[in-house]
């Protein structure tokens, strides 16, 4: 094992998983930055869910960004609305996060299509 592989693995041993790829999408990385700051005290570190009640992010379904969006935007259950405290571009981003599974899939060709379906901000 060369010296890269073995500084790679003391790191993930320390530090768990890196956050994200360099070359990561700029609309993923700001989704990562919005959910850490905002979702991840109830839905887990890179999405891993810590087996609280909260939904287990990583299930959500790629194609349901609209129930994602009401989700987000006015609550659900224990879940508050976020409507008000959202900024900018925001709710993509973590769309944009949460649809690439925190970053470990590729991010869909249509995001950002101003035809795709979306509520709100």
């Amino acid at each position: 094992m060369n010296r890269s592989a073995i500084a790679a693995t003391l790191m993930l041993a320390l530090f768990g998983a890196p956050a994200l790829a360099q070359d990561t999408h700029p609309l993923v990385v700001e989704g990562k930055e919005a959910y850490d700051f905002l979702c991840s005290k109830c839905h887990g570190q890179a999405m891993v869910n810590p087996g609280t009640s909260s939904y287990d992010l990583r299930k959500w379904p790629i194609n349901d960004r609209v129930g994602f969006e009401n989700s987000v935007l006015n609550g659900k259950d224990a879940m508050p609305a976020w409507a008000d405290i959202l900024e900018d571009g925001e709710l993509e981003a973590l769309w944009a996060y949460v649809v690439t599974r925190g970053g470990a899939e590729p991010l869909p060709a249509d995001l950002g299509d101003a035809n795709a379906p979306r509520v709100g901000n």
